[in-house]
């Protein structure tokens, strides 16, 4: 019985992959069900926002949503943090963020989703006074987090999605 079990498999999987079909190199096989066109993608860069802390980019765009990274209080003149209190941290990071969508030909009402990272969040009523003046009423939606710290020491950190 077993035996029988175990042959049944083998043959399951060698029927298999004889079924599958191959194109000659440079033909285009037919697309699955349910997939699509690979994603176009595209790097935004200004000097108007700081360099990267690390290995990422400021955003990126897919065919039509730009994904922003976290932006922290960092002034792309000078280099250096501004952390004298919260309410110019929070501007700073949202004129960070600004400046990166402008460079994708876009604006604050693009902004679909955002995530806030806060190292104390007994500051989240003037972060949210300083983020909302930057938005109509058709605020996006948002997720604020709590954090233990985060990058040079910032008190702060958003990240954005924007749609065309």
């Amino acid at each position: 019985m077993i035996k029988r079990f175990y042959f049944a498999c083998i043959f399951a999987i060698v029927l298999a992959s004889c079924n599958t079909k191959s194109k000659p190199a440079g033909e285009k096989a037919a697309e699955e069900p349910g997939k699509t066109e690979a994603t176009s993608k595209s790097i935004i860069k200004t000097d108007r926002a700081p360099e990267p802390v690390g290995p990422y980019n400021q955003a990126i765009m897919a065919d039509n949503t730009l994904y922003l990274a976290g932006q922290i209080a960092i002034n792309p003149e000078s280099g250096e943090m501004v952390t004298s209190n919260i309410e110019e941290e929070a501007t700073q990071v949202m004129n960070n963020l600004r400046a990166v969508l402008e460079e994708a030909d876009m604006d604050m009402s693009h902004v679909v989703q955002t995530t806030i990272y806060m190292t104390d969040l007994n500051d989240f009523g003037k972060v949210n006074e300083i983020y909302g003046g930057y938005f109509d009423h058709m605020a996006p939606s948002r997720v604020t987090v709590g954090v233990a710290s985060l990058p040079k020491g910032a008190h702060l950190e958003i990240s954005m999605i924007a749609v065309e």
